[in-house]
């Protein structure tokens, strides 16, 4: 036993492979974080846009149209660029999980712990797992109104979609705005139904 373990670890294909899966995850773990550093660029410049058009005292038609047009367009190269490191670190992890399972046949299944691969042997671990995370997550001295709080992260939302949602409501409010800066749009009377907040003064 010990014998197969030496040539096991000896193996230059089982060294290859094992080079080869590190590679894959923190190329997996680049995109990630490239994700977030492009969305926050993203996010900066445009929250700068949005300062520029809501802190423009004197009217200037010219550059909010201009401005607004720009949000536009950078919304669309947001919600692209967020979906473009989705898709790569989608393909990332898959042939991560390709990588791990060829390492796991090559030096056996005893003692492998799957991060990626998961097949029906794995499934009865993974949901015992599950139970666990979910217990610590609905642990005795969660206050009341984190209940549904709980509920929510059970869910498993996906936070790398988070961005290209988020650029898509940009753009819809760039939209908005846009509309807004063109003289045919204010022939509409939308004060029917859309009042504002006002604030009475005090006595």
């Amino acid at each position: 036993m010990c014998d197969e373990e030496v040539n096991t670890k000896s193996d230059p294909k089982v060294s290859e492979l094992k080079a080869v899966y590190k590679l894959a995850i923190q190329t997996r773990n680049f995109e990630i974080q490239q994700l977030i550093n492009r969305n926050n660029f993203f996010m900066l410049f445009q929250g700068v846009l949005l300062a520029a058009v809501f802190s423009n005292q004197a009217p200037k038609p010219i550059v909010e149209f201009i401005i607004c047009l720009s949000g536009i367009f950078i919304s669309g190269h947001q919600i692209k660029v967020a979906a473009g490191a989705k898709y790569w670190q989608e393909w990332w992890e898959l042939k991560t999980s390709e990588i791990e399972d060829k390492l796991k046949n090559t030096i056996g299944k005893d003692g492998f712990i799957p991060l990626f691969s998961l097949n029906k042997e794995d499934e009865k671990d993974t949901k015992v797992f599950k139970e666990k995370v979910d217990n610590k997550i609905d642990k005795p001295e969660s206050k009341f109104l984190e209940i549904d709080f709980n509920e929510i992260i059970k869910r498993k939302y996906s936070v790398s979609r988070v961005p290209i949602y988020t650029g898509f409501v940009l753009m819809l409010t760039w939209l908005a705005l846009f509309l807004s800066t063109l003289s045919w749009f204010h022939s509409f009377d939308i004060s029917t139904f859309i009042y504002g907040i006002h604030f009475e003064k005090a006595p």
